[in-house]
């Protein structure tokens, strides 16, 4: 977990979607497998706040993911439209 802790905001924002994805994975399976009274609350607290930083970069790409390819739609349809004229 600590070398998600040290992650700064712009090696998050640099990571791919997938990899991104994969740090969430393991931040969920932290709090999954660790027994209450095992967990320090300054490292989850740490942990928690840079889950919701991944978060909020991920679906940022997300959106920007599904507006590229929206943007290629458009222009495969065109390009058929024309073609079939």
């Amino acid at each position: 977990m600590e070398e998600i802790i040290k992650l700064s905001e712009e090696e998050i924002k640099n990571l791919s979607f997938k990899e991104q994805l994969s740090l969430l994975e393991k931040i969920n399976n932290y709090f999954q497998n660790e027994q209450e009274d095992e967990i320090d609350i300054e490292k989850a607290l740490e942990i928690y706040k840079k889950a919701l930083d991944i978060l909020t970069y991920a679906r940022e790409k997300l959106v920007n993911l599904k507006e590229e390819k929206m943007k290629i739609d458009e222009k495969y349809e065109k390009i058929k439209n024309q073609l079939s004229e």
